[in-house]
């Protein structure tokens, strides 16, 4: 799943990246390595995954793994170029998106993968928190994974952006 991710999400030189449920890392530094010159976090709800991520994958400064409790990503206000969230089912909350946005900086775009059994509940999330023309850019040849794109706000602090791509 990690390389249909990376083959369809645009990375960068310079730009700033999160990942939500990163696991044990690889795909933080694959994107990393695929980008040069940019920032990539991870963040788990797993300690022992982001210990091992840490310990396997970090370049400081560069590099970077963090623990999140599920609800709240522990990372500044549009901090972040791209974002890319690995859904497990049923974490698609209208809050959690909203909170998505709230670390994207204008013009940003955020990734959402999830399984496709949970295409709805992920939409209506997505319509709850003000995420309206979000767009489905693939799925796995068995069906079985969604990615989709959404463009952050025009304007600094207003949200996400009702004319996104």
């Amino acid at each position: 799943m990690d390389l249909f991710v990376l083959d369809r999400v645009k990375i960068q030189a310079w730009d700033r990246t999160l990942f939500l449920q990163c696991g044990d890392g690889w795909i933080v530094e694959e994107a990393w390595r695929r980008a040069v010159r940019a920032y990539v976090c991870g963040l788990d709800t797993s300690d022992a995954d982001v210990a091992l991520a840490t310990q396997l994958r970090e370049v400081p400064g560069k590099v970077e793994f963090k623990t999140w409790d599920g609800r709240c990503l522990p990372v500044p206000d549009r901090a972040f170029d791209r974002v890319v969230a690995i859904l497990p089912p049923l974490d698609a909350t209208a809050a959690l998106i909203r909170d998505l946005g709230r670390v994207l900086r204008t013009n940003g775009d955020l990734y959402l993968v999830y399984a496709s059994s949970v295409d709805g509940d992920v939409r209506d999330a997505l319509a709850q928190a003000g995420w309206l023309r979000a767009r489905e850019i693939a799925r796995s040849g068995d069906e079985l994974v969604v990615l989709l794109h959404a463009r952050g706000s025009e304007a600094p602090g207003a949200g996400p952006d009702q004319n996104s791509v």
